[in-house]
């Protein structure tokens, strides 16, 4: 049986930056790539030290949402499959410790 999971994930990364809209602009442009069908918002840019160089680190917090299509023959597979898929997707990534969570359906 097909299934549409609905979840979100957060996270924070650290990375070099020409600026903090170079940073956000990374991190938005990476979490796509890896899933494009995502919604990305950066909720958070700030310095990782006070030291002004030309590159700086950056800590970047983000959330990511989106539906996860899955087959299982129940739900609690269907959320468990789409957990798994996502943290396969992430995995080798600056992301791969995204804290996700399955978005509860809304009552009918």
């Amino acid at each position: 049986m097909e299934h549409a999971i609905s979840v979100r994930g957060s996270g924070r990364v650290e990375l070099a930056a020409y600026g903090l809209a170079d940073a956000e602009h990374q991190v938005e442009k990476e979490l796509r790539a890896l899933w494009p069908q995502a919604a990305v918002d950066v909720t958070d840019v700030g310095r990782a030290d006070a030291s002004a160089r030309i590159v700086e680190e950056f800590r970047v917090s983000y959330r990511v949402r989106g539906v996860v299509p899955t087959v299982a023959d129940t739900e609690a597979d269907a959320r468990k499959a789409a957990l798994r898929a996502l943290r396969d997707r992430f995995a080798g990534s600056r992301f791969e410790r995204i804290t996700w969570e399955v978005v509860p359906a809304p009552a009918a």
